[in-house]
């Protein structure tokens, strides 16, 4: 998006400044061109189902320092999400919150001191374990979900920034292990979290592969990271689906004084 915008930005400079008019808006126009190919289908509207079943998954990523708490736990509130996911989960995050996870009977949380604590928790009945892909010591968690006549799995990661060239194939590795273990989740599948990664990378083209499909598609980018930059915001947080189901909700959240904008999306099914 960024690249665009500064693609419509040149075409008048160009036109008044530039000798070589000709080239030179040939190659914006190839470059406009190029980016809209890739963010039209974002913003293409698409039919959204009337179902009456449905359930509301979010997924916040608190920022282990951040100390401003009410504003998260009036997201969580407001939202009243069924499944609700959090990353850098701090034991101080985990005593601040409990009020709002005393609402979920079924819990994996697995704080920790760092910036990779994590927890899954549901409304609906969920068997769950901690999984760490065959990589490393970062969390994250899968939970076999009973919402109502289905069986759904979540999967909720936080791969490490691609800080360094290690950091960088273990981000990739992690996303790639996910992808190999999908036979073993259910059909009806939910991959969540702040993946460190934008919609445009090829590490996150792996990960769709032909049977998921990124949730955001006909609802905007909808970029959540540097919460404090909009002009810089790319999509780091994510949820990618099982092509076939149903998402008639997708939105980003307000600022809750995190590096990273809440996400929250409804999934429609039929009983």
């Amino acid at each position: 998006m960024q690249l665009l915008i500064i693609s419509i930005l040149l075409v008048t400079p160009t036109l008044i400044l530039l000798r070589k008019q000709v080239l030179a808006i040939l190659i914006l126009s190839i470059n406009l061109l190029s980016n809209l190919y890739f963010i039209i289908p974002f913003y293409t509207e698409t039919s959204i189902p009337s179902t009456e079943n449905h359930f509301k998954i979010s997924s916040i990523n608190l920022l282990s320092s951040n100390s401003n708490r009410e504003l998260t736990i009036n997201y969580i509130q407001n939202e009243d999400p069924d499944v609700l996911i959090l990353m850098e989960l701090t034991p101080e995050w985990l005593s601040a919150l409990a009020p709002v996870i005393a609402d979920y009977e079924y819990k994996e949380i697995v704080p920790r001191n760092d910036n990779f604590g994590i927890a899954l928790l549901s409304k609906y009945q969920m068997k769950s374990s901690v999984d760490y892909f065959s990589l490393n010591d970062k969390p994250s968690i899968i939970g076999k979900m009973s919402i109502p006549q289905q069986e759904f799995t979540v999967v909720a990661t936080h791969p490490v920034p691609p800080i360094g060239q290690q950091s960088f194939l273990n981000r990739n590795k992690q996303l790639s292990n996910i992808v190999k273990d999908i036979p073993r989740f259910s059909k009806n599948l939910i991959i969540a979290g702040d993946f460190n990664t934008s919609s445009f990378s090829p590490p996150f083209k792996t990960l769709l592969g032909e049977n998921l499909k990124d949730s955001r598609i006909g609802f905007g980018l909808l970029p959540t990271w540097p919460a404090d930059y909009k002009v810089l915001q790319t999509t780091l947080d994510h949820f990618v689906v099982s092509k076939h189901l149903q998402v008639t909700k997708r939105a980003t959240g307000p600022d809750i004084g995190s590096d990273h904008l809440p996400i929250t999306m409804t999934i429609g099914f039929e009983q």
